[in-house]
């Protein structure tokens, strides 16, 4: 076989390959994609009351990732058990306004919670998420 032939070839093999592998790829990329646009939620409730500032876009999948659920959803075999092993919305425990028996509302939970561990990882030095109110709501 000639020069150009072997030349021609090799780029055959090239381009054989790299389609194999684009093609092998190409499904985990877009699971991980569609993975990714299910964890992305807006925060809002009507538990919130009247809403005074634009909702949260809250990327639950990054979160679940780098944290374990019990960090967010405290009482997570509790919610668990209620809703056969899915977890549960804060505001099916935290309401609008104080209770007797869950006394942080829903507002008060989310900010305590949110801000106060983006406050603690910046405390520690590590990268975190924001904790001014425009940054989130926006």
């Amino acid at each position: 076989m000639s020069s150009a032939g072997m030349r021609l070839l090799k780029h055959l093999q090239l381009i054989l390959v790299f389609t194999a592998v684009c093609i092998l790829t190409a499904p985990q990329a877009w699971s991980q994609e569609e993975k990714i646009q299910e964890g992305i939620m807006d925060l809002k409730s009507k538990g919130f009351g009247r809403h005074y500032q634009p909702p949260v876009r809250f990327d639950h999948y990054l979160h679940e990732t780098i944290l374990r659920c019990r960090m967010c959803h405290h009482d997570f075999n509790v919610f668990s058990d209620r809703n056969f092993g899915k977890g549960s919305k804060c505001s099916t425990c935290h309401k609008q306004k104080l209770d007797k028996e869950i006394p942080v509302p829903l507002l008060t939970a989310y900010h305590q919670l949110c801000r106060g561990c983006h406050d603690n990882y910046l405390n520690w030095g590590r990268r975190s998420g924001p904790v001014m109110c425009g940054v989130c709501h926006k």
